[in-house]
């Protein structure tokens, strides 16, 4: 087992490994003598049913809460109809939420557990690739508003993150590759040894190998967690992380969500870096090898809008302030720039050659 320590302003370990029920389970206080399991319903049953025994085992009581995954559960209906439920079942403040499943449910987990009686401890089980390299740390919890993604939130860091391999061994390679897709965001905003490593040994094609993907998973989850600790509440620094996401979640919108994150994501990197080698910031070069690295994890790269379609949502994005946005643009594996674009201008300085 590893396991990485996230420096925000209330510390919590990020556990990373295989059979870690044991270890979650003898995290949970005395002082919680209730808990509430959240869980997307496409998660094996057997796992949750595993977690849920052992709490028994020590005395908790305990109610699992079935969720259909995906940007559905993150609706305010699905908010109101758990918090009736964590309502009358008499959860206190020294009781637990757990988070079981994808993205969606870290998110929707984590913003329950913020705001019901302004904060309970919050355990995160992430059970997607992507999730545990991206949903599950740093503290982003959302819900939507119509057709609108994550524009009503929290920050709110959870107490424990255990990511449990054997839950992604249950992932088809479709799901796994939306993983490798966040997966290769972060070693091209900080880690270009790990680029590297992707590259001579593809972690879609090597995924039984239970180690290598441990090591992939924790130097993604360090590099985050330093990048989380220098910037919890996401006002500068961190911004980072956000590296062909701006496109990407235009690319989801634009799709009506038909075009999941993760392959978005992927998309979006190949365009920002387009973008950032024809304005001569990128390493010449840089494109080809993404393009590469993508394919060779099942991700396709091709965008099926252009980018006068795809601005429209740009200048809408939630990062605008004070009529700028911030604006990720890699130089080469393992550094980026942030540049700030006036709103003005941004259909401009996207499309222009």
């Amino acid at each position: 087992m590893r396991k990485v320590r996230v420096g925000t302003a209330a510390p919590y370990d990020v556990l990373i490994g295989e059979n870690l029920t044991p270890e979650t389970v003898s995290r949970i206080t005395d002082n919680c003598k209730k808990v509430i399991l959240l869980w997307d319903e496409a998660v094996f049953s057997g796992y949750v049913a595993e977690i849920g025994n052992a709490l028994e085992k020590e005395g908790k009581e305990v109610m699992a809460v079935s969720l259909e995954g995906g940007e559905g559960a993150k609706t305010i209906e699905s908010y109101a109809r758990i918090m009736k439920i964590i309502s009358e079942f008499n959860l206190t403040r020294s009781d637990v939420i757990f988070g079981i499943g994808g993205g969606t449910v870290m998110d929707l987990a984590g913003f329950v557990a913020s705001t019901y009686k302004r904060g309970v401890e919050l355990v995160q089980l992430p059970t997607s690739l992507l999730a545990a390299c991206d949903a599950s740390v740093g503290g982003k919890n959302a819900l939507n508003m119509g057709e609108e993604k994550n524009v009503i939130g929290t920050f709110y860091q959870p107490s424990l993150v255990a990511i449990d391999t054997r839950f992604l061994d249950a992932l088809n390679d479709e799901v796994f590759s939306e993983g490798c897709a966040e997966i290769i965001k972060m070693g091209y905003i900080g880690d270009a040894e790990m680029i590297e490593m992707l590259e001579k040994k593809p972690l879609l094609k090597n995924r039984k190998d239970s180690e290598y993907l441990i090591e992939i998973i924790t130097r993604c989850i360090r590099l985050k967690a330093a990048i989380v600790a220098s910037d919890e509440r996401d006002n500068g620094p961190r911004n980072i992380l956000n590296l062909g996401h701006t496109l990407g979640h235009a690319i989801e919108a634009e799709s009506n969500y038909k075009i999941h994150h993760g392959r978005a994501v992927a998309m979006g990197l190949v365009l920002i870096t387009g973008i950032s080698e024809k304005k001569g910031i990128a390493e010449t070069g840089t494109l080809a090898r993404l393009i590469k690295i993508l394919t060779d994890h099942g991700l396709e790269w091709r965008c099926p809008y252009n980018l006068h379609v795809l601005a429209g949502h740009v200048e809408r994005d939630k990062k605008v302030r004070g009529g700028t946005l911030p604006v990720i643009v890699p130089e080469r594996f393992g550094s980026c720039v942030l540049m700030k674009v006036k709103v003005s201008e941004i259909r401009k300085w996207l499309t222009e050659e």
